[in-house]
C-alpha cells in the first residue's frame, strides 16, 4: 500500500501542509475581512433598529401617559 509506504511518506505529507497552509491563508486573507466586514455591518444595522425601536416604544409610552392622564383628570 502507498500510504504505508516510507519513500512515499514525506512527498504525501509535504504536499498536505502546502495545500492546508495555502487554503488557511487564503482563507484568512480573503474571506476573513469579508466575513467581518458584513458582521460589523449587521451589528451596525441591528444597533440602528433597536434605536429607533427604543425611541418609538418611549414615544408611544409618553402618548399613552398623556391620554391616561387626560381620561383621570377628566373624571
Amino acid at each position: 500500500m502507498t500510504q504505508l509506504d516510507s519513500i512515499t511518506w514525506f512527498v504525501q505529507v509535504f504536499w498536505l501542509f502546502i495545500i492546508f497552509f495555502t487554503v488557511y491563508f487564503l482563507l484568512y486573507r480573503v474571506y476573513g475581512p469579508l466575513s467581518f466586514y458584513n458582521q460589523n455591518l449587521k451589528a451596525k444595522k441591528i444597533e440602528s433598529h433597536y434605536s429607533s425601536i427604543v425611541s418609538y416604544d418611549f414615544l408611544n409610552v409618553s402618548e399613552k401617559f398623556k391620554k391616561f392622564f387626560l381620561i383621570t383628570n377628566a373624571l
